[in-house]
């Protein structure tokens, strides 16, 4: 092989090599902020990151629902949650999102609540439930009271508070999401709706 040849030859490596390089980089820069999660039953779940929380892609059945959280579920991977403790509310038809307004909880609270609550009414039409805000002892004429005394087999209450742990548990059949602070709530909430779409155990 003469040198313009080899030459000829080298250059074309190093372009296909450059080029081979763009694209790499440029697939990762276009996918740094999607990932697929993979639940504990095998079900993969794609995960977009958002300008506000992320996008996760959930399926009932055949049909998909394009779910939005403010964390992740790797963000959620260190939070205690009971086994199963979807079944405290899914098994009811009315369900009451509560705060003890001796805690002074501002909105961000109700975020956790929401996300929740956005899963399992009846606007996506994937669980049917009626989702209603509440507090566990009179705040003023226009809020409902809830409490874990208010439990029947039709209606169920998730209690949202602070407390030294950030976990999901529950008292009986009260569902307790605990966060150390107003945003671990939230974290706390959308472990507990991670679990209901089966995103993780």
């Amino acid at each position: 092989m003469d040198e313009e040849k080899k030459s000829g030859l080298i250059a074309v490596i190093i372009v296909l090599v450059v080029f081979g390089s763009i694209g790499v980089i440029a697939y990762k820069m276009v996918n740094k902020d999607k990932y697929t999660y993979t639940s504990p039953s095998g079900e993969d779940f794609k995960v977009e990151k958002l300008s506000i929380g992320y996008s996760i892609r959930s399926y009932v059945g055949d049909q998909p629902y394009d779910i939005r959280l403010r964390n992740d579920p790797k963000n959620l991977e260190n939070i205690t949650i009971e086994p199963d403790i979807k079944n405290k509310i899914l098994s009811r038809q009315t369900i009451y999102f509560t705060i003890d307004p001796k805690e002074n909880l501002t909105s961000i609270s109700t975020i956790g609540a929401m996300e929740i609550s956005n899963i399992i009414n009846r606007r996506l039409g994937i669980f049917n439930k009626e989702t209603l805000g509440a507090t566990t002892e009179f705040a003023n004429n226009f809020t409902e009271i809830a409490n874990c005394n208010n439990i029947t087999k039709i209606i169920g209450v998730v209690w949202l508070r602070k407390g030294p742990e950030t976990r999901v548990f529950s008292e009986k059949e009260c569902v307790i999401v605990q966060g150390t602070d107003e945003w671990e709530i939230v974290r706390a909430a959308d472990r507990l709706a991670a679990q209901i779409l089966t995103i993780m155990s």
